[in-house]
């Protein structure tokens, strides 16, 4: 039996269908992904099950594992009143993604399907996508990636965060963070390339979480957000990665691209500079980190924006409709 890691650090057996208790509320049954993202689901007033057996695990390093968590076989998932699963672009070439993904659709359960990706750099087409996801209703991360798809039943929901779970930074450092796994297989996809060439033309140094920096704990990646100043995010694929919205919430000052419409909460020289000209993002990110003022100024009023858009209240609010008609009835019966 394939055993997870607790909120204690201390291991448990995956429960099964039989073992699960009597059903008291509603039951969403959950393939893990992204654990920042799937913590923030868990704030619905429902019981989550997350599967335990499958190639991802929830990453208690990143989130601890809230109480409305049981950790499961994948077969109990059938005893869920609905799953919610997920695709993304590369999700055809990969064999553990596809394999689960498909075993879910076979469950005869309700479900909802996450598109963490976009079709902009490669993976398969937006006609592979729709003829595999079907009929089940599509979440999708950014207006760009909802319209690149073409999913006709689906919808946008951009991610949201509880705002005091994110401290404010004290600007330290002055330093340019970017976060995001350092490897080749997707670096196309995050354009690793133009922080590499950053460093090379300006002899600043980045500090590139997931390369340079790792953490071992929640607190100790917030501890170092809270000491930081300046975002940089050159990925034009990638649809609104969830660290920079953490980044924001901190008070530091996002330069990005704008490839997933970040111009229409991203203010030039208000909140934050945005640009798809690389060159015009590096003399932002040269100036931003001679300017210690500047950044406080426009980062507290990143922090401002973020805290009202990208909260958790609204995220919450958007998926309980989604998954509320999905199954329909809602959480409090």
């Amino acid at each position: 039996m394939i055993r997870v890691l607790n909120s204690d650090r201390s291991y448990a057996g995956l429960v099964g269908r039989h073992g699960l208790a009597p059903k008291r509320r509603i039951r969403i049954g959950k393939i893990p992904w992204h654990t920042g993202h799937d913590y923030e689901l868990t704030k619905m007033p429902v019981d989550f099950l997350v599967a335990g057996d499958t190639h991802r695990r929830w990453a208690s390093s990143q989130r601890p594992v809230p109480d409305n968590v049981t950790f499961v076989t994948s077969e109990a998932l059938e005893e869920a009143d609905l799953i919610i699963t997920h695709v993304d672009q590369w999700i055809l070439q990969e064999i553990d993604k596809l394999s689960i993904f498909k075993r879910c659709l076979e469950m005869d359960v309700p479900k909802v399907i996450i598109n963490h990706g976009c079709n902009m750099v490669d993976g398969c087409t937006s006609e592979e996508m729709r003829a595999l996801v079907g009929d089940n209703f599509v979440i999708c991360n950014s207006s760009t990636a909802h319209r690149a798809w073409g999913i006709e039943n689906s919808v946008y929901i951009h991610h949201g965060m509880s705002p005091e779970e994110w401290p404010q930074t004290n600007y330290g450092r002055q330093n340019i963070i970017v976060t995001q796994p350092f490897s080749k297989i997707h670096s196309v996809y995050r354009n690793n390339d133009a922080i590499i060439a950053f460093e090379a033309l300006t002899g600043l140094k980045v500090d590139w979480v997931g390369r340079d920096h790792k953490f071992d704990t929640f607190e100790k990646y917030r501890a170092f957000l809270s000491k930081s100043s300046i975002y940089f995010n050159p990925s034009f694929a990638s649809p609104n990665p969830r660290a920079r919205t953490e980044a924001m919430l901190c008070g530091l000052v996002p330069v990005t691209t704008n490839a997933h419409g970040e111009s229409d909460y991203i203010q030039n020289g208000v909140n934050g500079f945005v640009s798809n000209d690389l060159d015009e993002l590096f003399q932002h990110l040269v100036r931003l980190k001679n300017s210690h003022d500047e950044c406080i100024k426009l980062g507290m009023a990143a922090r401002r924006m973020a805290q009202e858009r990208f909260n958790s209240t609204r995220f919450i609010g958007e998926w309980r409709g989604v998954l509320e008609k999905t199954i329909g009835r809602t959480f409090d019966v």
